[in-house]
């Protein structure tokens, strides 16, 4: 048997482009490939062929084989010029990237330009601020990417399933403030990469603590209530809703108890009556485990006010009364109270003034402190002699006159109580001298005499006597009359011998403009001016709405709701003072509106003043109210006061009558009175109280 024909290589030798080939100038650059194809002749095979055939077979084919060639060199060109082109791209991102000592962060790894559809094994290393001796820990990741060789997954640092292995120090927490970092290793598909990306994340200590209530520069007195809210979260605004928040008061600290709103704690501070005066560094701070913060705002203290309250004067008998004839003893006893607050101040000595009726200090008395009866009064009291003019005196306590031991002072305005002096016994017996002489003439003329000139025309403050005494807020007084008796006259002259006293009004117009109110008063001699400049006095314009105009300050009178919040803006301006407000008139309210929800109004009203320790002051005109109405009011009030206008001895004759007084023992007498111009109402007295001598 032959041997076998070894197979024979013959070289192929070809440009690697048509460029190279068109340019044979650089072929000492440009190298050709030269390949050793091994021909397919029958010794290749195993048989055996002449030399001829073999050549013959070897010429044949070698076109063939140099296209093979070519396609295959094209082949590897194509894929290894895609492979070159394709960028595999990995990230890492962390969520959020800013925590607090304790959260957990979520770590996402992605991959972008890979394998479609394939399973990628991932190793995450985390590291703690410090390095690897204070603490390192792995995790590895399956990830799966999708048709468009895109795909991503995620973990959270520390987690329970999976879990985290730890290479060195500490195990995976954030426990330690500072930058975390992390390495992303690809373990598979083959080849396997280091650090194919990596990322950072930071852990801090801070807490996020906002103070929501009170706002910055805000002013308290002593005795408000300050309401303290802060919200308090982690950096990445989560809420901390089991932190221990304190606030700093300016004597000492609270703590603020978690509220019902996520993050939100609270607590109300009544601000002290010896708390320090001026700036308050409150300053509210919040722990939760290794985490802490603070935030601090400058408000205000001031002092409180010390208000007068429950003045009255006494007889030597310790019966109440302000009618004082010469001989008599006056004393007084009154409570001070704290604005805002409430409270009651218990110690100290205070100076009253005594002032006769041009208004000049006559007296001051000395005041001390009863724990028994818990108000203040004079030991000592002030007796009127025969050369005190008779009128209207007051006791008085200056702005300011008063201050306890934290410098809390008071009062803001002149605070007054009047009392009545009645003339000497001196000028009763002339009357009666002269009497009797005219007795000793005849007993007719005497008659004719008395029924003539048995009545003299005394001030307004006579009203008191029929009233048992001064009327003494917290109270509501109906005031009722005939058309023209003068009911709004009264409620008026009323209204400013309270703002002369020094308390805060408020007048509801529903019968007539306020330049018409204004006029009116200023020509009984009540100039209101200076009042309602210095916000003593407010006038709401309810009769402009009545009577048509556009623009009115109350577009509908009978928004109960809307008039009523005004009045509680009145009532705030008193500061916790007296307050007396007048409603002139309630006809129209009636006229324009049901009669039950009118009466609710007017109890609504009244209930709101009377709570402030107010005076509520109703004028209305009989007949335009329905008797029912009527009726229900008078029970409502505490007082009632009817006027009526008649006609008696040829001409009108005004009288006034203290229907019922709560409280009170008043006249059950009908009193003549007049309006006079520049005085306002002024009563007629009885010389000789016998009725037969009344003028008819």
């Amino acid at each position: 048997m032959s041997p076998p024909v070894k197979p024979t290589f013959r070289p192929l030798v070809f440009w690697p482009n048509n460029d190279d080939c068109n340019h044979r100038k650089t072929r000492a650059v440009t190298k050709p490939f030269i390949l050793r194809v091994p021909t397919l002749g029958q010794g290749i095979i195993g048989a055996q062929r002449s030399e001829k055939r073999l050549v013959a077979g070897n010429s044949l084919n070698r076109k063939g084989y140099a296209l093979l060639l070519l396609l295959v060199y094209a082949l590897i060109v194509l894929f290894s010029t895609r492979e070159a082109n394709a960028v595999i791209s990995y990230t890492v991102t962390v969520q959020p990237s800013l925590i607090n000592i304790g959260e957990q962060p979520i770590i996402t790894v992605s991959i972008t330009g890979g394998a479609a559809s394939t399973s990628y094994s991932m190793k995450i290393t985390v590291t703690k601020p410090g390095g690897a001796s204070v603490g390192q820990s792995t995790i590895t990741l399956l990830l799966l990417t999708d048709s468009t060789a895109q795909g991503s997954a995620a973990v959270t640092y520390p987690s329970v399933t999976p879990s985290w292995t730890t290479v060195t120090g500490s195990p995976a927490n954030t426990d330690v403030k500072g930058t975390y970092s992390i390495a992303v290793d690809k373990l598979a598909p083959n080849p396997a990469q280091t650090g194919v990306a990596t990322g950072t994340f930071q852990v801090t200590s801070t807490l996020s603590v906002n103070i929501i209530s009170p706002s910055t520069s805000q002013a308290f007195s002593r005795g408000d209530i300050a309401t303290i809210s802060a919200c308090v979260s982690y950096v990445d605004s989560t809420p901390v809703n089991t932190a221990t928040v304190t606030s700093t008061t300016p004597s000492s600290s609270i703590s603020l108890s978690a509220g019902s709103n996520p993050c939100l704690y609270t607590k109300s501070y009544p601000v002290q009556l010896g708390d320090n005066v001026g700036t308050w560094s409150l300053n509210v701070s919040a722990t939760s485990g290794s985490n802490g913060g603070s935030t601090t705002i400058t408000v205000t203290v001031n002092p409180a006010q010390l208000v007068v309250t429950d003045l009255a004067t006494y007889n030597s008998y310790g019966n109440p009364t302000s009618d004082f004839n010469p001989g008599n003893t006056l004393y007084a006893t009154f409570r001070i109270q704290y604005v805002p607050g409430g409270g009651f101040l218990t110690t100290g000595t205070y100076n009253v003034e005594v002032r006769n009726p041009s208004g000049a200090t006559v007296s001051t008395l000395l005041t001390i402190y009863d724990p028994n009866r818990r108000l203040f009064y004079t030991p000592s009291g002030f007796t009127m002699s025969n050369q005190d003019p008779e009128g209207s005196w007051q006791l008085a306590f200056s702005p300011s006159s008063m201050a306890d031991a934290y410098q809390n002072t008071g009062p803001v305005t002149t605070v007054t109580q009047r009392f009545q002096v009645h003339g000497s016994v001196f000028v009763v017996s002339q009357f009666y001298y002269i009497l009797g002489t005219i007795g000793l003439a005849g007993s007719l003329s005497t008659f004719v005499f008395l029924r003539k000139f048995n009545t003299k025309r005394v001030a307004f403050d006579n009203l008191f006597k029929l009233t048992g005494g001064e009327l003494r807020a917290p109270a509501s007084l109906l005031i009722i009359g005939d058309p023209g008796a003068g009911s709004s006259t009264l409620g008026l002259q009323l209204l400013y011998r309270d703002l002369v006293a020094g308390k805060y009004c408020g007048l509801l117009s529903y019968d007539g403009f306020p330049a018409e109110i204004k006029r009116k008063m200023r020509d009984m001699g009540w100039d209101v001016a200076q009042y309602l400049q210095k916000g003593q006095l407010t006038i709401l314009d309810c009769y402009s709405a009545l009577a048509g105009v556009e623009g009115a300050q109350i577009r509908d009178p009978t928004d109960f709701t809307e008039v009523s919040i005004q009045v509680t803006g009145m009532i705030e301006k008193a500061k916790g003072g007296p307050v007396t407000i007048l409603l002139d008139s309630a006809t129209p309210i009636f006229n324009s509106a049901s009669a039950k929800d009118c009466i609710n109004f007017l109890q609504v009203i009244g209930a709101k003043v009377k709570n402030s320790n107010g005076m509520f002051i109703v004028t209305a005109t009989r007949g335009s109210l329905p008797d029912e109405a009527k009726s229900k009011i008078e029970s409502l009030t505490d007082g009632v006061i009817e006027l009526s206008l008649s006609k008696r001895a040829r001409s009108l004759s005004r009288f006034l009558l203290v229907k019922k007084l709560s409280g009170r023992a008043t006249s059950s007498s009908e009193t003549r009175f007049e309006i006079v111009s520049g005085k306002g109402i002024m009563l007629d007295q009885r010389r000789v109280p016998i009725g037969l001598f009344q003028p008819k």
